[in-house]
């Protein structure tokens, strides 16, 4: 071979393999594995975990109802993770109790227990009536009247019964005043000025005028007024 040739072989082998060489990978090559997306961590903890995950089921509740309240729906919203809310409350009807007390105990003002009867009675009844009128205490109200499971109809119950016993104590107080007569039932007065509010809401689902709620508080006095 003459030196012109083998000059003009080097040179085609030269431009072949920077041709090669500037080519991309073929994807017969594999691109290194990206590592999975790790789980979000927790955003809140504590008191402030709790908040956040009531503050959920209360909107849910009120919103959509007690079929909506699903624990990985609660946790995805409220930024925490569902085994959390396994840990904190065991069940999902444990979840919704929790939230449905938390929320009425923070709505509805301690019960007052003046030197008035009349005006503790008022406003014990505007208190309520003032709850019922947001949509959280009404849908709260309507949700007791539901069946959701055996666990969850025994604490709801067990905590009317202690908040209505509370309002029974403003009773008690205007028996031990001598401002009602010593034989007031405080259970039935209570039963009677609630009862009628109540009944509206379930029937009707509306809510007592406050005006009507006034007028009921006074008939109702007239016959327990010592």
């Amino acid at each position: 071979m003459s030196r012109q040739e083998k000059s003009g072989t080097a040179e085609t082998a030269a431009a072949t393999a920077a041709k090669t060489a500037a080519e991309p990978q073929t994807k017969n090559q594999t691109e290194p594995l990206k590592e999975p997306p790790k789980a979000p961590p927790l955003r809140r903890r504590g008191e402030s975990m709790r908040r956040a995950v009531f503050d959920v089921v209360v909107r849910l509740l009120t919103e959509q109802g007690s079929e909506a309240v699903t624990m990985a729906g609660v946790a995805a919203a409220a930024g925490v993770h569902e085994s959390s809310l396994y840990r904190q409350f065991g069940t999902r009807e444990k979840l919704i109790y929790e939230a449905a007390t938390r929320y009425s105990d923070e709505a509805l003002p301690p019960l007052p227990a003046g030197e008035d009867i009349s005006e503790d009675l008022r406003a014990t009844v505007r208190a309520l009536i003032d709850y019922l009128n947001t949509p959280q205490g009404s849908a709260l109200v309507r949700l007791s009247t539901l069946t959701v499971s055996p666990e969850f109809d025994r604490e709801r119950t067990a905590y009317w019964h202690q908040r209505l016993d509370r309002a029974a104590d403003v009773v008690r107080h205007g028996i031990a005043t001598g401002q009602l007569r010593a034989d007031t039932d405080p259970t039935l007065v209570v039963d009677a000025l609630s009862g009628p509010v109540l009944a509206r809401l379930a029937l009707f689902h509306e809510v007592m005028a406050i005006e009507d709620a006034m007028r009921l508080v006074d008939q109702v006095l007239r016959g327990v007024t010592a």
